[in-house]
């Protein structure tokens, strides 16, 4: 996809691109779950298996969702997002 035209490039994604995606971290099912409904009930369709396998996908739609006019949904995107920069840090999170 091209960054800046928002339409489809008919480029295949080099293998750097690919090397790049790294996986992103186990995401709490009891947050991953409602987040993504909220998102489907937004019109934003999010794949919990891109969620899980593309660290970059994730953080996208993360961002999406903070932008989102729903305090829910972005207090789901910051709990997500706070998950996610324990597990890269390595700091245990709260529960």
């Amino acid at each position: 996809m091209n960054p800046f035209s928002g339409q489809p490039s008919n480029e295949r994604p080099s293998a750097t691109d690919w090397r790049e995606r790294r996986v992103a971290p186990a995401w709490p099912v009891e947050l991953l779950e409602p987040f993504c409904l909220r998102m489907s009930s937004q019109g934003m369709c999010v794949s919990r298996a891109l969620m899980i396998c593309d660290r970059r996908y994730a953080l996208e739609q993360l961002s999406h969702a903070h932008n989102m006019a729903d305090d829910t949904l972005r207090l789901m995107a910051v709990q997500l997002f706070r998950h996610f920069e324990a597990s890269q840090s390595g700091i245990a999170g709260m529960h």
